[in-house]
């Protein structure tokens, strides 16, 4: 008894500690686990109602227990095919109004270059980001240099280089530091079907021991990256895409979406987790955020590919 109650309370204050205003780690790093969280209240209050008779303490656990499971499906449920979509889909799309875009952690020690390519020459994306590009992988990607026009590199060692490719016809590149010197930005901006698309690829540092302690920097970027996108022209299309390092569902994601205008492709859709590619406890890391005039008409993931990450493919459809 003592051992039940030990491990509901646990579930339900681990559940809880992502809506104190705590930068920790640890305690942001719980948002990660809703699903998971949602496993355990019902399992929870399943044992509790079947296996022992109800009291003062047990019924006040079981209240707290059901609280805590509405709070994870408020979480989940828009990342499930009973919600409605954010982004529409669209069920035919010409060749000249269609955008494809892959993204694409590596994971800099990943040596299966040629998969990669194999993957690019078979999805044929319009678009693609890969994050943790470093000396290795630049090299081994030069054949790609023959297939994309436009190409903006940004070479590191620290696992934070990054590379855009572009078929689209560029109007202007640039790379920005938004919120560490370390961390670089690519802000991409392209001519499709007549309209420009602005397109801004994001791999912020990630809240683990290793990393940093703290959500601070991944929280910095997101803010400047959603401010700089609501300053942009109106009438611009925009995608924000890259590993975030953070949840669907998270405050930040929430606040990104919120201050940028930006909507979810996931919503009315699937959590499309992408890391790790090793654990069957996997979390929805990938993103692409997109401005809402954009219809969908594929969005998956990818077959592993030596990473930890998953590859994410979407196929946007622009209006004309």
């Amino acid at each position: 008894m003592r051992f039940l109650y030990l491990i509901s309370i646990l579930t339900i204050v681990g559940n809880l500690l992502p809506f104190s205003d705590s930068k920790h780690w640890f305690i942001r790093g719980q948002a990660y686990f809703r699903f998971w969280y949602l496993l355990m209240n019902v399992i929870l209050i399943l044992v509790w109602i079947g296996f022992f008779s109800i009291n003062v303490f047990s019924f006040i656990i079981i209240c707290f227990l059901i609280l805590s499971s509405a709070i994870c499906l408020k979480d989940i449920l828009p990342f499930t095919k009973w919600y409605k979509k954010e982004v529409q889909n669209c069920s035919q799309c010409d060749h000249k109004n269609s955008l494809s875009i892959l993204v694409f952690n590596v994971y800099q020690k990943n040596t299966a270059y040629q998969k990669l390519i194999d993957l690019v020459k078979m999805v044929d994306p319009d678009i693609i980001l890969l994050l943790e590009t470093n000396n290795a992988w630049a090299e081994a990607l030069k054949p790609l240099d023959k297939i994309y026009k436009n190409c903006v590199k940004v070479i590191q060692e620290n696992t934070y280089g990054m590379m855009l490719y572009s078929k689209l016809p560029s109007l202007e590149e640039k790379i920005e530091r938004l919120s560490d010197d370390k961390i670089p930005s690519i802000d991409y901006l392209g001519i499709i079907n007549n309209k420009k698309l602005r397109i801004r690829g994001l791999h912020p540092r990630p809240p683990i021991p290793g990393e940093a302690l703290s959500s601070k920097q991944k929280d910095a970027e997101f803010r400047e990256a959603a401010k700089i996108i609501s300053q942009l022209d109106k009438n611009d299309l925009k995608i924000v895409i890259g590993d975030l390092n953070d949840v669907v569902w998270s405050k930040a994601s929430k606040k990104f979406k919120k201050i940028s205008g930006l909507k979810d492709p996931r919503v009315g859709r699937s959590t499309l987790s992408t890391f790790p590619t090793y654990s069957p406890i996997r979390f929805p890391l990938d993103h692409i955020f997109c401005s809402s005039e954009l219809l969908i008409s594929d969005f998956k993931v990818l077959e592993n590919i030596g990473s930890d990450h998953f590859p994410v493919y979407i196929r946007f459809c622009v209006p004309d």
